[in-house]
């Protein structure tokens, strides 16, 4: 019993002796060398509102109950009152008929294509470049999504690939093919004429395949009148329509109900950005309109003028309305010091540490958005070393500083 008495003595005193120990270099470390460094960055501060709103246009459904329909626009087009939108087809036979044609159409323009490129050296040179712009016109499409975009871009490669093949066979026999295929298109044209009919735009607009009976219950006209739960109540009507529906203008609302308090924040005929779900960029808008309040709700309506494009697919959607934003220099906030009455952050450059005087721009939790403060030196070697710049290593912690002051 004695033995194991000493040896758990033993233990426990070595144990303490550890940790005393271990905090006691923990400690010396700290009041030897205190210094903790922050990189100095660019950040942009943002006061946010979250939204839970719809998306509202001025726009018309295009009627349509037919089943064998080719539209012939993409979303977000603008198209030109009395072009055509879509192509409806009495029968399967004319359908195919027409697609025959289109394909036909197409080689046809590029067999004249290449019987001009085979006499001209440039011309042919130039697809080269034109295959490699497609490719570039391709990969953006796909990177940002935009796949109606990406097939219409497809189908520019397909075409200019062929030309280029084309060109480079050299104009033997060319125009025999190209006689022949006059003759193809000419048959093709008859079998499908009378098997189709247009369907045009009734007013210029932007083009969208969406229609969700929203496009007569929703107006920017209507928003201007209705209260939170009129606007909350809301039910589409039925959407009649295989083709879509055509936008007026360029202007867009989003329209969601806030609180009382979060209205007070938002100021009518203000300038924000609104940065959509489903949208990367943020987008400039105006506050127009703020309801009155009701059970302490008001409507707010936030209208865009650009990027139309952008939001002819959204209706119920969730945003963040930027209310206003500050961008500066990041600094922690304990980094932030007074000498001769001005603020300032010390710096370490090399092993020295050096005051640079700021501004203070933004205050967050635990940091400061800064500006370089104004350097009074008649040298330009001194304005350098003590004006404050991205990336600088800002003093956080320590005992004591001074310009000059050795860093280890």
């Amino acid at each position: 019993m004695k033995n194991t008495s000493l040896t758990t003595k033993l233990i426990t005193a070595f144990l303490f002796l550890a940790v005393t120990a271990y905090f006691g270099f923990q400690l010396w470390g700290y009041f030897t060398s205190p210094e903790v460094i922050s990189t100095v960055y660019v950040y942009r501060a943002e006061d946010t509102l979250s939204l839970d709103g719809m998306l509202v246009r001025d726009e018309e459904v295009i009627e349509c109950l037919d089943d064998l329909v080719e539209v012939t626009r993409v979303e977000g087009e603008r198209v030109a009152k009395g072009k055509r939108v879509a192509t409806v087809y009495q029968n399967q036979a004319a359908l195919l008929a027409e697609q025959d044609a289109a394909s036909l159409r197409e080689q046809l323009e590029q067999l004249r294509y290449a019987q001009t490129a085979a006499r001209d050296t440039e011309a042919a040179l130039r697809l080269d470049a034109d295959i490699e712009s497609d490719i570039v016109a391709m990969r953006t499409a796909l990177v940002s999504g935009n796949y109606a975009a990406l097939d219409s871009s497809a189908a520019t490669l397909k075409s200019t690939v062929l030309r280029r093949e084309f060109a480079y066979r050299g104009n033997t026999d060319l125009s025999a093919r190209i006689a022949d295929m006059e003759a193809r298109l000419r048959d093709a044209v008859s079998a499908a004429g009378g098997g189709s009919r247009a369907v045009v735009a009734p007013f210029a607009g932007t083009y969208s395949a969406v229609a969700d009976g929203y496009e007569s219950v929703l107006t920017p006209e209507l928003l201007t009148t209705l209260r939170p739960s009129e606007f909350e109540s809301a039910v589409p009507d039925i959407a009649r329509t295989t083709v879509g529906k055509l936008v007026r203008g360029e202007s867009w609302c989003y329209a969601a109900v806030v609180t009382e308090e979060e209205a007070a924040r938002i100021t009518r005929g203000g300038r924000y950005e609104l940065v959509l779900s489903g949208v990367e960029m943020p987008l400039p808008v105006t506050a127009t309109t703020l309801s009155k309040a009701e059970n302490g709700r008001q409507l707010v309506v936030l209208t865009g003028e650009q990027y139309l494009s952008y939001v002819t697919m959204l209706r119920e959607a969730s945003a963040e309305l930027i209310l206003s934003s500050e961008t500066g220099l990041r600094v922690p906030k304990n980094a932030l010091r007074v000498s001769d009455g001005r603020n300032g952050v010390y710096c370490r450059i090399g092993r020295q540490a050096w005051f640079k005087p700021v501004n203070i721009l933004y205050q967050g939790e635990d940091y400061c958005l800064v500006e370089p403060g104004k350097i009074e030196a008649v040298r330009d070697s001194d304005v350098v070393l003590y004006t404050l710049r991205s990336g600088d290593e800002a003093i956080v912690t320590a005992n004591s500083l001074y310009n000059g002051k050795v860093i280890e």
